[in-house]
């Protein structure tokens, strides 16, 4: 282990174990950190019992079997995988014993284990089922720069844990220069520990053949997409660095998409490209161990020169180490998760790499030697892409995270010492969510976000999505546990929209692994008796009429719709009468149907065609009909199975008030969610009635009540002083105050014009007359009183007096009304603008004169004096 630079920060490492028991581990990938550190960790612990027992071999014997295990959290599966399997060949041991990993679907430790891998998901369904974690010693993050909402929530509970188990070791693995963050949470050291790495020789593209040039709506494979680009990229690579040399070295290209690593592994397995042979392989986390073991620890077997070309995913760029690499085919590209709060919508999408990313991916190529990088973009397109990509808890789905939040005791993650506290509207719209299901109560003044509920917490102990886990129990009611299971496993892995959902999950078979953990994880559960008094009831009349006409379609139907009640959809109707290719969910979003949905249209029972869906894909799109979503994968289903699993139907009556008409409108509703199912006129109740006209009010203001010409004007004076700030003046440039809205309700719903203006000095001040404040009129020298115009309540401005110029005379400056200078538009005799000016004195001293100049010719008969101010003095 002396080769690797890890080596040489041990004693580091453990000296802020024995003065700390933390540390934030600063290495970038390569260095060993990932092996060592949890060797070093175990014989910290070890040396930790030692020191409580005598020396006496018996006592160290047994100090050694009560060694707490150390617990090592990965980003993926394939790594926490790998990681295990690494560190049991390079010590001798058997993989499950000494060292093992539990993953989904995966268990290999015993009781003897004392370094177990695992990903952040494992521990963190551990720390919520027993926050003591007894029995572990301590607990290592690795690999906490790439920010996976999972690794956050696990970091704020241990900053949290530690301050209740003193003894309790943490330690933070960071690979980038953003380590510090991490060490003011958990009050640590930084053990930084460099790697040298080889030189490196990077190579741009060309503006012609770089990557932004893709076409992005072209197929995974095609001319102008992104592996076809990659493609040409790796192919330039190989023959740029191809030798007379036995080992160039081999080639590793990052690809955003799984698909994409499978197509061009294919595509390019079996070339010749200069002197070798190329033999290519997939890699990314859903590989299964052997698959993974030719990639990351590949026996050299071959008959011809061959060099071998790796394509990844971003599963290689700091968490999984590819020995035998030389040179990096980077496509700058990546696959990331993003969330549309307000349509309740979330999807992956590939966009461009922060340069942090791209860098940790070129330093692959210089671990053995000196390396080659090979980037799909020019050099100026480089310099332009973020510096950072940004953490997954400002980007994704909250829903899992908040739950699990409330179930730790912090609900909304208040108090917890994240690294990025949760984004305003996605934890809203995710709380809702939780509401929604069941999980959480509804918030108040004091738990403004909720409470977890019994079903809550048992929705956070089953390791999916609280929707398909709250799905998956009630659907199980009615539908067979295996055809649930299989539902459940097409939705956590995201159906593919090329293919009807029915037909992907009819091919599904009941052996196979991950139907058979959904099948455990939902038997499991759904005995619990007390799961009988959490979801909505099933009456037995209900269970019978659905279980008798349930084909396996409409089974699958009802488990969707089950999992995602809120984007249970209806076909929207055209007014021609005719069904359209659009739909509303029962959540309100509005979204396009894709031509292989309606292709898919089944009869609803009655001969015609379906309007209900069952949504399991939604995702932004540019659509024709502008609504900006596109469903991508869905199940017809009846309409009373649409009910019964949206909440059932809410019968409610609404009334408005038109300002226009002075009418009030009264409707019966019945509705599902947001989709309207019929309505009908109803005649207004006075509470009704009462409630419409101060709901206008509220929205509409002033502008809602018919007024007079001097009530419209009285609103602008007062409003006017409101600005300047004079005390007692209220703000009417929106709501009226509640004395003046209440009476003025109490007219509208008479039918009686409300006197505004007398209900409006009501409540204006006494002591400070507004006709002396604000006058509606000015007198002027000439003996003329001019009106004075306020400006409008939404608007700011000064107080205008339009006249003619004359009738200015003997003014030496202009008039102020609540310190605001009347602004005056001076007009000819003939009534045409001349100039305006809120400072006469500066007027009559300067532009005056040229107006003097041009307008005596022109009006001889009219006064022009040379000293205007004085004219009248």
């Amino acid at each position: 282990m002396a080769d690797l630079p890890f080596f040489a920060g041990k004693e580091a490492f453990l000296s802020a174990l024995s003065q700390h028991r933390t540390a934030v581990v600063q290495a970038p990938p390569g260095t060993g950190k990932t092996t060592l550190a949890p060797i070093y960790t175990r014989e910290f612990l070890r040396d930790q019992q030692f020191s409580q027992f005598s020396s006496t071999e018996n006592q160290q014997d047994t100090a050694a079997q009560l060694t707490p295990r150390v617990l090592v959290t990965q980003p993926r599966r394939i790594a926490a995988r790998a990681a295990a399997t690494r560190l049991a060949e390079l010590y001798g041991w058997n993989l499950g014993s000494t060292v093992g990993y539990t993953i989904r679907g995966e268990l290999q430790t015993n009781a003897e284990t004392e370094i177990e891998f695992m990903t952040s998901g494992v521990l963190l369904r551990r720390l919520l089922r027993d926050p003591d974690l007894p029995g572990v010693g301590a607990i290592i993050i690795d690999e906490i720069h790439e920010r996976h909402v999972e690794s956050d929530l696990i970091f704020g509970m241990l900053a949290q844990l530690r301050e209740l188990r003193e003894d309790l070791v943490v330690v933070a693995m960071s690979a980038t220069v953003d380590a510090q963050r991490f060490a003011t949470a958990l009050n640590a050291p930084i053990v930084d520990v460099p790697n040298p790495i080889h030189p490196l020789e990077i190579h741009h593209s060309t503006s012609e053949h770089s990557i932004a040039q893709r076409d992005p709506l072209a197929r995974p494979g095609a001319t102008g997409s992104v592996e076809d680009f990659v493609f040409r990229r790796i192919v330039e690579a190989l023959e740029a660095t191809d030798s007379d040399s036995p080992s160039p070295g081999d080639l590793l290209a990052f690809v955003p998409t799984i698909r994409g690593t499978e197509l061009l592994a294919e595509r390019l397995n079996g070339h010749i490209i200069g002197n070798f042979h190329i033999s290519a392989l997939p890699l990314h986390g859903s590989l299964s161990p052997a698959a993974q073991s030719r990639v990351i620890a590949p026996v050299r077997e071959f008959d011809a020169p061959t060099r071998r070309v790796i394509i990844a995913t971003d599963v290689a760029e700091s968490s999984l180490t590819v020995p035998g690499v030389r040179v990096v085919v980077d496509s700058c590209l990546s696959r990331v998760s993003r969330q549309d709060s307000s349509r309740g919508m979330s999807q992956l999408v590939t966009e461009s790499a922060s340069r942090a990313s791209t860098i940790q991916r070129a330093g692959r190529a210089g671990r053995e030697g000196p390396g080659q990088v090979f980037r799909c973009l020019t050099a100026e397109q480089w310099s332009h892409l973020s510096a950072f990509s940004p953490p997954a808890i400002l980007t994704s789905d909250l829903t899992s995270a908040l739950l699990d939040c409330a179930v730790w005791g912090a609900p909304g993650g208040v108090d917890l010492p994240l690294p990025d506290s949760f984004p305003e509207l996605p934890a809203r719209a995710a709380t809702e969510a939780l509401v929604r299901l069941g999980a959480l109560t509804a918030p108040t003044d004091s738990h403004p976000f909720g409470q977890v509920t019994q079903l809550g917490t048992v929705l956070a102990g089953m390791p999916v999505d609280p929707h398909l886990a709250r799905g998956g129990l009630l659907a199980s009611r009615l539908v067979d546990v295996d055809l649930v299971a299989k539902v459940l496993f097409l939705l956590d892995a995201t159906p593919d929209p090329s293919t009807p959902l029915i037909r992907q999950v009819k091919s599904l078979r009941s052996q196979d692994q991950g139907v058979r953990r959904m099948r455990r994880i939902v038997e499991q559960h759904r005995s619990r008796r007390a799961l009988e008094n959490l979801l909505p009831e099933i009456s037995p009349d209900a269970a019978r009429d659905f279980t008798a006409a349930m084909s396996t379609d409409t089974a699958i139907g009802l488990t969707v719709a089950c999992c995602f009640p809120q984007l249970i959809a209806r076909r929207v109707v055209a007014a021609t009468g005719e069904l359209t290719d659009r739909v509303l969910t029962v959540g309100g979003t509005g979204a396009q149907l894709s031509r292989e949905l309606l292709a898919t249209g089944q009869p609803s029972g009655n001969g015609g065609e379906s309007q209900w869906c069952a949504v399991a894909d939604i995702a932004r799109a540019h659509t024709r009909d502008g609504t900006g979503a596109r469903v991508r994968s869905a199940v017809w289903i009846p309409e009373e199975i649409a009910v019964w699993a949206g909440g059932g139907v809410e019968k409610k009556r609404t009334a408005t008030y038109d300002p226009d008409t002075r009418k009030i409108k009264a409707r019966e509703v019945r509705q599902l969610g947001a989709i309207l199912m019929s309505q009908a006129p109803a005649q207004a109740t006075k509470e009704e009635a009462h409630l419409a006209v101060r709901e206008a009010l509220a929205e509409h203001g002033a502008s809602a009540i018919p007024m007079s010409q001097g009530a419209s004007s009285l609103l602008k004076r007062v409003q006017f002083l409101h600005r300047q700030g004079v005390e007692g003046y209220p703000d009417v440039s929106g709501e009226l105050p509640e004395e003046v809205s209440s009476f003025a309700a109490e007219d509208l719903v008479a039918g009686r014009t409300p006197d505004i203006a007398g209900l409006l000095r009501g409540v204006l001040p006494w002591n400070q007359p507004i006709d002396e404040l604000a006058p509606e009129h000015v007198e002027l020298p000439s003996g003329r009183r001019a009106k004075i115009t306020y400006p409008p309540v939404d608007e700011a401005g000064p107080p205008v007096v339009a006249t003619k110029l004359q009738d200015a005379f003997g003014l030496f400056s202009s008039p102020e009304i609540a310190s605001v200078p009347v602004q005056f538009h001076l007009l000819s005799p003939a009534g045409r603008p001349l100039a305006v000016t809120d400072d006469l004195q500066s007027f009559w001293a300067g532009p005056y004169q040229g107006v003097r100049k041009d307008m005596r010719g022109r009006y001889p008969k009219h006064k022009w004096p040379e000293d205007p101010a004085a004219e009248f003095g």
